[in-house]
C-alpha cells in the first residue's frame, strides 16, 4: 500500500496562466484608459486620480476574471486542514500565523510489522513546528525522534521538515525502502515522517486505535513574511504583514510588488501595521494585538475569497493611492477631514433612515478560530441588541471571522458589523468634482439640510462618473452612517463570554469482574464420586466485554482455563483433589483482544471433603466476598 506525493501541477499551472492573463488584461486596460482620457483628465487637473481610478477598475476586472476562472467557491474552515488521507493530487496548502495542520499522505508502507508514513503538511517554508500530536494526544518527542509519552512509550517515532528550499531526505525511510532514495527531499514542502512500531493485538487498540488511519498533526508557526515593523523577513501574525505578503506572493494573488511600494502605498501599509499591532485590553486581564491572522488557504481557492477572509479578520479593505499604488486601510476612527454639503451634492438615490428589513440585523452571530478548541472554528458569544429584539423580534446575521484567533478580536469585529447592520442613514449621493477629495478615504462628513443630515458616513463604494467624450464629470458615493462609538471598546462589558473549553479524559481502562463466589459440588465420573468447583459471578455489563476464568492449586505453577459461555453468570470448573487449596480468577477481555486485569485478590478455597461435601473458605475468600 504505497503512494507518493504528486504536486498539483495542473492546478498550479492553471493558476499561473490565469494570473498572467489577468495581468495582461490589467495592463492593456490601463494603457487604453490613458490614451482615451489623458487629455480630458489633464484639462480638469485630475489626471493622476483618474489614472488611479482606472487602475482600480483594472484590478477589479483582473481579479474578478481570476476568481471566476477558479473552481472552488467554498472557503475551507480551519479544521479542514487537520485531515490526513491518501490523496496524491491534493491541492497545495499554505499557512499563516499559528495553525494546527496535517495533510495528504506522501508515502505509506509497512515492513516487518512497522508502518512508515510521510505526510505533506504544506507548501513553502514554515518558521517552526512547535508541537506534534498523535490522534488527540500531545506527543513528547526526544532528540532522536522517539515518542516517549504515553500511551506510545517508544512505540512511535516522529521527524519533521519545515520546507526549506533545499530539504534533506528522511534517512530512516531511505534505509528501509531503497526506491525512496535521497532525491526524495521534498524541497519547499513541510512534512512529517512517522513510524508506528509493531505492537501486539491486545495493545493495538490502546496505542494505535485507528491503525492505518492514525492522525498525525502539528502546531506550527506558518510562513515567514516581510514584516513592515522590522523591515526583515520573519514570522508574523500581524494582519497587515500577512495581507501584503498574500497579494504579492507567487502562490497568492501575484500582484507586482511595485504596486505596494509606492511612497503613499508604503505609508498606508505601515499605518495599517501599526494599527494592527496596537495593544487592546482583554477581559481576563492583560492585552492582545488588535488584529492578528492565523489560518491557511489552498492554492485552488479563488484569490478573492482568500482575500475576503483576511480583510474580514481585520476590518480591512484595499484602496488605491493617488501615486498609482495599492494599500491597506484598517478600520480605525478618525474625524473626517472632508465635508460634503449641498454645494457638492448634485443628486441622491436610495436615501433612507436605516436599512430595510431584509438587510438589517439585531443579532450578530459569528465564528472565529479558537486555539482552545483544537484550532477549529468556534461560535463566539452573540452580539445582541436587546432593545431592538424586544421591539422587532430576532433578526440575525451570520458572519465568519475564521482567521481571527481570539474571542476578543471576533467580538470587536461583531460590534462593527452590528453598527453596519443598523445605520442611522444609508444612501447614494451624486457629487461634483469636490468629492474627489474623499478618494481613498474611509469616512466623510455629509451635511444635507434637505433631510437634516449632519453625520459621519463610511464610504462603501466610490465611482467615477464619466460623461460624454470621456470627461470626468463627478463622483457617485454609496455611504452609510458610522458613529465613533462603533470603534470604542470596553473589554469588561463588551467582550462577552468566550465558549468554554473542556478537557475531557477518556477512561480506556477495563473494569474488573465482580460478585465471584466458588462452591464445591459432587459429581459422579464412571461411578466414582469426585468434587468439582463451580463459579458464580455477576454477568458482563456489556456485550463488548467477554469474561475469562481460570483456576489452579495454590502450589501449582500453571493455570487451568475455565470455559465461560458468552453472557453467562456461572461456569463449571475443573475436578479438584479430595483436600487442597485452590484459587480462581476472572477478567474481562474486549472484542478486539485487549485484556483487563485479573480479579484481585485471588480467591482461595480450602476443600475438606467429607460425606456431606462441606468446604471451608479461608479468610482471604471471606474478605473478597465481603468486599
Amino acid at each position: 500500500m504505497r503512494t507518493s506525493y504528486i504536486p498539483n501541477t495542473l492546478n498550479q499551472e492553471d493558476s499561473r496562466s490565469i494570473f498572467a492573463r489577468a495581468k495582461m488584461g490589467l495592463e492593456s486596460l490601463v494603457l487604453l484608459a490613458l490614451t482615451s482620457i489623458g487629455a480630458s483628465g489633464a484639462a480638469l487637473g485630475i489626471l493622476v486620480p483618474a489614472i488611479v481610478g482606472v487602475i482600480q477598475i483594472g484590478i477589479s476586472v483582473g481579479l474578478s476574471y481570476l476568481a471566476s476562472s477558479l473552481f472552488r467557491p467554498d472557503a475551507p474552515k480551519p479544521q479542514d486542514v487537520q485531515t490526513s488521507v491518501k490523496n496524491p493530487v491534493a491541492a497545495r496548502i499554505r499557512h499563516y500565523g499559528r495553525v494546527k495542520a496535517s495533510g495528504p499522505w506522501a508515502f505509506i508502507e509497512s515492513k516487518n510489522g512497522n508502518l512508515y508514513k510521510v505526510i505533506a503538511l504544506g507548501t513553502g517554508q514554515l518558521d517552526a513546528i512547535e508541537e506534534c500530536w498523535i490522534d488527540d494526544n500531545l506527543a513528547t518527542v526526544n532528540g532522536s525522534g522517539v515518542v516517549t509519552s504515553a500511551p506510545y512509550n517508544s512505540k512511535a517515532e516522529i521527524r519533521t521538515r519545515i520546507g526549506l528550499s533545499t530539504e534533506t531526505s528522511y534517512t530512516q525511510l531511505t534505509a528501509q525502502f531503497p526506491e525512496w532514495d535521497i532525491a526524495h527531499r521534498g524541497d519547499g514542502v513541510s512534512s512529517l515522517f512517522a513510524i508506528q512500531k509493531a505492537v501486539g493485538s491486545d495493545k493495538i487498540t490502546t496505542i494505535f486505535p485507528n491503525i492505518l488511519n492514525t492522525l498525525y498533526r502539528v502546531v506550527a508557526r506558518g510562513s515567514i513574511v516581510y514584516s513592515l515593523g522590522t523591515s526583515t523577513n520573519i514570522w508574523s501574525e500581524n494582519a497587515a504583514d500577512i495581507i501584503r505578503d498574500y497579494i504579492t506572493h507567487a502562490d497568492g494573488m501575484r500582484l507586482p510588488a511595485s504596486i505596494v511600494n509606492t511612497p503613499l502605498a508604503a505609508a498606508g501599509w505601515l499605518a495599517a501595521y501599526n494599527r494592527c499591532n496596537e495593544a487592546v485590553p482583554v477581559k481576563a486581564g492583560g492585552t492582545e494585538k488588535r488584529y492578528r491572522i492565523w489560518g491557511s488557504y489552498q492554492l485552488d481557492e479563488r484569490p478573492a475569497d482568500v482575500l475576503a477572509r483576511m480583510t474580514a479578520a481585520c476590518d480591512g479593505r484595499l484602496v488605491p493611492t493617488s501615486d498609482g499604488g495599492l494599500t491597506l486601510d484598517v478600520g480605525t476612527w478618525t474625524e473626517p477631514t472632508v465635508t460634503l454639503d449641498a454645494d457638492a451634492i448634485t443628486g441622491f438615490s436610495e436615501v433612507a433612515r436605516g436599512r430595510d428589513v431584509l438587510t438589517t440585523a439585531n443579532i450578530i452571530r459569528a465564528t472565529y478560530l479558537s486555539p482552545f478548541h483544537d484550532y477549529q472554528s468556534t461560535d463566539a458569544d452573540q452580539w445582541i441588541d436587546d432593545d431592538d429584539v424586544a421591539l422587532r423580534g430576532e433578526i440575525a446575521s451570520d458572519k465568519q471571522f475564521n482567521m481571527a484567533p481570539s474571542h476578543g478580536q471576533a467580538r470587536r469585529l461583531m460590534k462593527l458589523e452590528a453598527y453596519r447592520a443598523n445605520p442611522s442613514w444609508v444612501g447614494v449621493f451624486q457629487c461634483n468634482l469636490r468629492a474627489m477629495a474623499v478618494f481613498g478615504k474611509r469616512f466623510v462628513r455629509i451635511t444635507y439640510p434637505l433631510f437634516s443630515i449632519d453625520e459621519v458616513f463610511e464610504i462603501q463604494d466610490f465611482k467615477f462618473v464619466i460623461g460624454e467624450g470621456g470627461i470626468l464629470t463627478g463622483v457617485s458615493l454609496q455611504v452609510q452612517s458610522m458613529p465613533s462609538d462603533a470603534y470604542s471598546w470596553n473589554a469588561a462589558t463588551e467582550e462577552g463570554t468566550a465558549p468554554i473549553s473542556e478537557q475531557t479524559t477518556v477512561d480506556r481502562s477495563i473494569p474488573v469482574p465482580t460478585g465471584l463466589a466458588v462452591t464445591i459440588q459432587p459429581v459422579s465420573i464412571g461411578g466414582v464420586t469426585a468434587s468439582r468447583a463451580m463459579l458464580v459471578f455477576d454477568p458482563s455489563p456489556t456485550d463488548a466485554l467477554i469474561i475469562e476464568a481460570r483456576g489452579r492449586g495454590v502450589a501449582d505453577t500453571s493455570w487451568v482455563t475455565i470455559a465461560v459461555d458468552h453472557g453467562a453468570s456461572s461456569a463449571t470448573g475443573f475436578i479438584i483433589d479430595d483436600v487442597g487449596e485452590y484459587e480462581f480468577q476472572l477478567r474481562y477481555v474486549t472484542m478486539t483482544g485487549r485484556q483487563g486485569a485479573w480479579l484481585a485478590p485471588s480467591i482461595h478455597v480450602v476443600a475438606t471433603l467429607s460425606a456431606d461435601f462441606r468446604f471451608q473458605a479461608n479468610s482471604q475468600y471471606l474478605a473478597a466476598l465481603a468486599a
